[in-house]
């Protein structure tokens, strides 16, 4: 009889070792991974509100004989206020610090807008999204959208092992440059990697990590994303602020977004017919 007990025991021990083992190192499908971050957001519609500090990431400055790299720029910093509506509304309005608009970006289902409002402070649309917002959706096609914009095509999803033994998930192809990392418990985005090309037919590593998550209402979202260029921090974008809401003041912000589109002339750059 004793030896039966441990005989049992022995092959549901080999047995347990052998299906975790498989089940760390054989990963989720992309089905099976959207369906898991769909079941972790909760957030319907929110308001929230940033602090961007920008930094010279190739300059080199000494205080008190000690060396700081990079320089952060006060006069380049500003803040956000973001309105969304999971799936259907995205509005940003980029402020300066003393609160003066400098950046308009709308987004009500199919109708988009991203205009500058100062002529000396000129921001590109990647420039001021929030991609931790986009994370946060229930929507495949949401997250879809976040993952295109930075250049993340491919759907293939595999462990990935950094450097300190630390494991993630992996949305995207390592040799392309273009790929995000998830933590594998949480599914929150961890990192996400990009690549600027130059004419020379070379490159810069963009680097962008999202940390201290924090939770509200049910929702994890990072407290602070930093964005590095070849290993060096040019951007840092800190939440202030956020909550949860009943609803959006769609109708204020659509007004908004009328009246600037009126005032604006159509470009090439800018399709304000959108």
């Amino acid at each position: 009889m004793f030896l039966i007990r441990i005989s049992i025991i022995y092959f549901a021990g080999f047995f347990l070792i052998t299906v975790t083992t498989a089940f760390a190192f054989f990963p989720l499908s992309w089905d099976d991974l959207m369906y898991q971050m769909e079941l972790r957001m909760n957030w319907k519609r929110v308001k929230m509100e940033t602090v961007v500090q920008i930094f010279d990431p190739f300059s080199k400055t000494e205080e008190n004989g000690i060396p700081e790299h990079p320089a952060a720029i006060p006069a380049r910093g500003y803040k956000q206020l973001i309105h969304w509506k999971d799936g259907e509304v995205l509005v940003v309005e980029t402020q300066s610090m003393e609160g003066e608009l400098l950046h308009f970006y709308y987004e009500y289902k199919d109708d988009v807008l991203s205009v500058s409002l100062n002529d000396n402070r000129s921001f590109e649309t990647e420039d001021i999204l929030p991609l931790q917002i986009r994370f946060r959706s229930k929507y495949e096609e949401v997250r879809n959208k976040a993952l295109q914009e930075l250049g993340i095509v491919n759907k293939e999803i595999d462990y990935h092992i950094r450097e300190d033994n630390h494991v993630f998930l992996r949305i995207g192809d390592l040799d392309s440059g273009h790929y995000a990392l998830l933590n594998p418990k949480t599914y929150d985005l961890s990192a996400v990697y990009d690549r600027i090309w130059k004419s020379d037919g070379s490159w810069l590593d963009i680097k962008i990590i999202f940390i201290k998550y924090e939770t509200y209402r049910w929702q994890t979202y990072p407290k602070v994303t930093e964005y590095y260029l070849d290993g060096h921090l040019f951007k840092r974008v800190s939440v202030s602020s956020v909550r949860t809401l009943s609803r959006l003041p769609i109708n204020r912000l659509k007004e908004q977004a009328i009246k600037l589109r009126q005032k604006q002339i159509a470009t090439l750059k800018y399709d304000y017919a959108l």
